[in-house]
């Protein structure tokens, strides 16, 4: 019977474990694309996803628009989590020829595991109430 219950506890802790590592409380995972988000993304988005500074909607006096925040102050969240790997890993021309903006593809620079990180990073800068609110909608997986 103790053998059973200690085995039982084990698996248990494994699958808790598991389940954690996969989610988006990831803190490997999020430290990674922290980095991996200094190193490839912030140039344009802004330490910490804050955005360049100015206002994102309007277009540049090149015709262009800025990059988004991606801290939960423009629309990023709004987006399920495979439509953010897809952004990340083609960049603003997987939107065709209306896309006006600066995006670049990462697809040969990031993998889907390096791109998952960034993605995850980025929901652990968005406040609480917009984390919750994109859980509710979107999965990992979505």
């Amino acid at each position: 019977m103790r053998k059973h219950w200690i085995r039982s506890v084990t698996l248990t802790a494994i699958l808790a474990v598991g389940a954690s590592a996969s989610g988006w409380d990831d803190a490997a995972a999020i430290a990674k694309g922290k980095k991996l988000f200094a190193a490839n993304c912030a140039a344009c988005h802004g330490v910490e996803g804050v955005g360049p500074g100015v206002d994102w909607r309007k277009k540049t006096a090149d015709g262009r628009f800025p990059p988004p925040p991606l801290n939960g102050t423009a629309h990023t969240w709004h987006h399920q989590p495979s439509l953010l790997d897809r952004i990340i890993a083609e960049g603003g021309k997987m939107y065709g020829k209306s896309y006006n903006g600066w995006m670049p593809a990462f697809g040969d620079k990031l993998n889907k595991e390096d791109r998952s990180a960034i993605i995850k990073y980025l929901h652990s800068l968005w406040p609480e109430e917009i984390q919750k609110r994109y859980d509710k909608h979107f999965k990992l997986s979505d």
